[in-house]
């Protein structure tokens, strides 16, 4: 992650100790363009009670080189870092002595909630630390930009374009696990658990550029460190056979591997179903295997081909595909 005056370098992370109320963190080296470390950074993932009094948060900048705004660049790099986990907000505490640190938020655009007494069984109380001043950052939830459509968060408006377009429409949901769904109150009550669902979850509504109409939808999780599925793409009937379906993959595959530094990512389709067969071919993904499912909504056993797309071979095509005339 970098910006034109810094970047920072992955030093660690840690895993969640739920036992000590830990939560996964990244450690990053602050460094300049030529790479001098000049301080450093982390950022904790998730929130409970100890991240409300600790913060998502933590920075420092040596002493020569404070005074120009490089923590507050710092936290901007880190906040695109949690949007890309899916985090509404951060929290950053600091002192209520430390003008730094306080200006270092304002600058950063954050919020100031309160000044709060810290709990005798916190950590920071057994360090000395009394107060802290609890700042919050909004973060505007990660949009994906292709040529044609963007990968963008649910709206209250989209119900009645995705009722049209995918929940709906036979030729879609056939080819899909979830079940249809054919009413407007179905469909306003749906967009609603779709909202809910993005704001911590790696989904989205596919809309077309020029007019924001939800023509799809999309999403990928991680099953393991590094390790990606895909688990559920689709589109509109009148929307298919045009590439859109090419940009999605594009756009997710783009974001998996290039910002999530992913290791691989599975793909998986109805072993029927030549369209999605086409569209795994296409970007290099390697069939390995078969299984049987079950569709919970009318009770269908469907095969699944599974295939696996790793990072070598997504590198390839890309290269491959930067190449190609346009």
């Amino acid at each position: 992650m970098k910006s034109d005056e810094l970047f920072l370098q992955l030093d660690h992370t840690c895993d969640a100790r739920p036992e000590k109320r830990w939560l996964p963190a990244y450690y990053f080296n602050i460094c300049l363009p030529d790479g001098t470390k000049i301080g450093y950074c982390d950022l904790r993932i998730g929130h409970n009670e100890k991240t409300y009094f600790g913060g998502n948060i933590g920075y420092g900048i040596d002493e020569s080189y404070r005074g120009r705004h490089y923590a507050a660049q710092a936290c901007a790099l880190l906040f695109r870092q949690a949007q890309k986990h899916r985090m509404a907000y951060v929290i950053i505490t600091c002192d209520p002595a430390n003008r730094a640190s306080s200006r270092t938020c304002e600058l950063a655009g954050g919020q100031y909630l309160e000044t709060v007494s810290i709990p005798e069984d916190n950590e920071m109380y057994a360090e000395g630390k009394r107060h802290v001043m609890i700042w919050r950052f909004s973060l505007t939830p990660l949009t994906l930009e292709g040529t044609r459509i963007r990968l963008r968060l649910a709206e209250e408006r989209d119900w009645n374009s995705m009722l049209r377009n995918v929940w709906g429409e036979e030729a879609v949901y056939k080819w899909m696990l979830f079940q249809p769904t054919l009413t407007e109150e179905g469909a306003r009550e749906r967009c609603r658990r779709s909202r809910t669902y993005q704001q911590d979850h790696l989904a989205w509504f596919v809309a077309l550029k020029e007019t924001d109409e939800a023509i799809g939808l999309c999403a990928v999780k991680e099953n393991g460190k590094g390790h990606f599925e895909e688990t559920g793409i689709c589109i509109g009937m009148q929307y298919q056979g045009q590439g859109y379906g090419k940009e999605i993959v594009t756009l997710l595959l783009d974001f998996v591997f290039g910002e999530l530094d992913a290791e691989d990512v599975r793909y998986g389709y109805f072993r029927d179903n030549e369209k999605s067969k086409k569209l795994a071919a296409f970007f290099g993904f390697q069939y390995d295997r078969t299984f049987a499912l079950t569709r919970p909504w009318d009770g269908a056993v469907k095969s699944i081909d599974s295939c696996l797309l790793t990072k070598k071979r997504y590198e390839e095509w890309r290269n491959k595909a930067s190449k190609a005339p346009k």
